[in-house]
């Protein structure tokens, strides 16, 4: 019987899925025993495509290796087959050995580079191509402004403008696509400039204005904050649809005018979930949580759908407003949806319950997650330090495939803020030897590091590793530096440092300042901070810890309760227990023991044993003994195994020359095993 080669063809054409392949099996087998494969290509080529299509890729190996004769089409159908099925080593490695390679080979190779995100490669091969065409020109510059590179996209626009377009095309009009494409890329960079020349570009070429070129003009002109002309766009349309909606919308939020942002929304009939959205983030981003919570509210009664993005965005106003409570409903609402398998979702559940203090609900929600992203990852690492799981930040950093630059720098700072500096310093060695780029954060993390163990040969090693790259001007690696001089001692190398550098914010002027106070320079941290205030710089708590502590190893009672009271009433800052503790200090150094007591008993937190050791060592340093007694019985009821207490206790009866009761507590020491710990220090020399 003789076999109709076009009907065995178009049946194998109809062979695409892994449910089909058992038939194309059986075909193939029947061509080999009546020795067609040989003889009619086509045949061969259609077989060879079932099995690319059906992602049989090594069945589909084994019979191009078979093949006596081969054409572009067999080529072409390993190398698109390779592509799909995610294989680009083999798929490169073919086209290399491809005797002739045609626009197709081309395309199926760059547009295949360009969507497995190998950009590098693509681009190379893009140089290399003979005649390139708008598809591959649409492609890769859609693939560097998808892939966080709009600069790079640009550029590549900018090229098929002024070069390959008009010896393509001629007079012909660019793609909608690509302009779109090039105005996302304009929006992200704010190149309002280029962004109005592409504009004028499709007034002149005539190009038909689509929803998806329409909405990106818009996103560009108002992320570019040029509401007038992104306005002026969306009313020249007729049928405004929603995504040119939702990018008006976004561009009034992102500038902070959301009144008029909720006028355009209040005008819709029936907004999508993506107009809801907008408007949700837009509130978020504008720190108008309460509206972004009430608007969800709105959504719920309207019985709109909630997608990832909805979630995502009210979860950031629960962060922002470290609402406990509205995360766990949204955490509910979530499972109730189906959502939390979601990764931007499910980050924004992790992120959520950390700032709100909840890292244990964190880690477990990460736990319970099958996949995993590095930002998640190295949300993880951030919060494992901040609750003091070392050990589960350093083997979940260590099992990562792949580490960012901000993983080795999540590393790094949570090493140095859990009293691991010598480990933090470990890490950067092992960076330095993998010549890994490092940034800022890097540097000032492992100088914080060496400020641990007050080593300032060592900090000034890795600054002049920051000198060599480029950085060392940086604020934020002069601000560690600073610290680094500080706490080392060298009190006049950090303030010649301050002098020197550009101080754009507060935290250079609180390193200095804490410095200062720290090595008991009271009289020159008060003059800084005269300083601050006078350039024009808001003081922080943390600047009033310094400057409280400057007058506590001052003596100076009146200036610090003139600043303690100050904190609230002229700059809004309610005072924190560090503050609450320089003034318990400051009034027990000065012989007001009572006061100290009395503002303890006031406070809105609950002093611990350590604010009750400075009343006691100022009653032994002012012989008040009836409340010296009473407190140190106070510090024993509250931490019973506390040396100090007790050996302030002594302290009072002997200096009230009471031996037999001062011999007695230090027996009693020793009935109890309570050993007073020697005190040490470490300084390089």
């Amino acid at each position: 019987m003789e076999l109709d080669l076009q009907s065995c063809a178009r049946l194998l054409n109809t062979f695409n899925t892994r449910q089909s392949l058992p038939k194309g099996k059986q075909l193939h087998l029947v061509f080999l025993k009546r020795g067609i494969l040989n003889s009619a290509l086509t045949i061969a080529n259609r077989l060879l495509q079932m099995y690319a299509k059906c992602g049989q890729m090594t069945d589909a190996k084994l019979l191009f290796d078979e093949m006596s004769q081969r054409n572009c089409f067999t080529w072409n159908t390993m190398i698109e087959g390779y592509m799909k099925w995610g294989n680009t080593n083999n798929s490169l490695d073919l086209f290399r050995l491809m005797p002739s390679k045609n626009e197709f080979s081309w395309n199926v190779v760059i547009l295949g580079l360009v969507k497995a995100e190998e950009l590098g490669v693509a681009r190379r091969l893009f140089h290399e191509m003979p005649r390139k065409n708008e598809i591959v020109w649409n492609s890769l510059i859609h693939g560097y402004a998808k892939t966080g590179f709009p600069g790079v996209a640009l550029c590549l626009f900018k090229e098929f403008i002024e070069g390959d377009f008009h010896e393509m095309c001629g007079a012909s009009r660019i793609d909608s696509f690509v302009l779109a494409t090039a105005l996302g890329a304009c929006a992200e960079t704010r190149a309002v400039d280029l962004g109005k020349q592409i504009h004028a570009r499709t007034i002149v070429d005539e190009v038909e204005v689509d929803s998806v070129l329409a909405s990106s003009l818009v996103n560009m002109y108002g992320k570019g904050g040029d509401l007038d002309s992104a306005s002026y766009i969306l009313n020249r349309m007729q049928n405004p649809d929603n995504f040119s909606l939702s990018a008006l919308i976004s561009a009034y939020s992102n500038c902070g005018r959301m009144d008029d942002a909720r006028k355009i929304f209040n005008l819709i009939t029936d907004p999508c979930i993506v107009l809801w959205n907008s408007m949700i983030a837009g509130y978020v981003a504008s720190d108008k949580v309460s509206e972004a919570l009430l608007l969800f509210e709105e959504i719920h009664r309207e019985a709109v759908k909630a997608d990832s993005s909805t979630l995502a965005s009210v979860l950031n106003a629960c962060a922002t407003a470290h609402s406990l409570k509205n995360c766990l409903q949204m955490h509910a609402y979530g499972c109730k949806l189906g959502l939390l398998d979601d990764l931007i979702v499910a980050s924004a559940l992790v992120d959520t319950y950390a700032k709100c203090g909840r890292p244990d609900e964190a880690a477990g929600v990460f736990n319970e997650l099958k996949i995993h992203d590095t930002v998640l990852l190295n949300s993880m690492i951030t919060i494992y330090f901040s609750c003091n799981r070392t050990e589960d930040a350093r083997q979940l950093f260590e099992s990562m495939p792949y580490k960012s630059l901000i993983s080795w720098n999540s590393m790094l700072i949570g090493l140095s803020q859990n009293g691991c500096p010598v480990e933090a310093l470990d890490l950067f060695c092992r960076m330095n030897r993998m010549d890994f780029r490092m940034d800022k954060f890097s540097f000032s993390s492992v100088i914080s590091a060496c400020a641990s163990i007050a080593s300032v040969e060592l900090g000034e090693q890795i600054f002049a590793r920051a000198v060599i790259i480029g950085i060392d001007w940086d604020q934020i690696i002069s601000t560690s530096l600073i610290d680094l001089y500080c706490k080392c001692g060298f009190v006049t190398d950090a303030r010649r440092l301050f002098n020197q550098m550009m101080k754009s914010d507060e935290v250079s002027w609180n390193s200095m300042l804490m410095g200062y106070a720290t090595n008991g320079y009271g009289n020159e941290a008060l003059n800084l901070f005269h300083e601050m205030r006078s350039a024009g710089v808001l003081p922080t708590n943390i600047t009033f810890i310094g400057v409280l502590s400057a007058c506590d190893h001052c003596g100076l009672l009146e200036e610090g309760k003139r600043w303690f009271y100050s904190m609230n009433y002229d700059y809004h800052i309610d005072p924190g227990i560090e503050h609450y503790a320089c003034m318990v200090d400051l009034y027990a150094r000065v012989g007001c023991p009572e006061e100290a007591v009395n503002l303890i008993e006031k406070m809105p937190f609950e002093a611990d044993s350590s604010m009750w050791l400075s009343i006691l060592r100022g009653c032994v340093a002012h012989g008040n003994k009836i409340l010296g007694e009473l407190v140190a019985k106070r510090i024993i009821e509250l931490d019973p195994e506390n040396s100090g207490a007790f050996v302030q206790l002594s302290n009072i009866f002997a200096t009230s020359e009471d031996w037999e009761r001062s011999a007695f507590v230090r027996r009693l020491m020793t009935e109890k095993k309570i050993y007073k710990i020697s005190g040490r220090s470490w300084s390089d020399m």
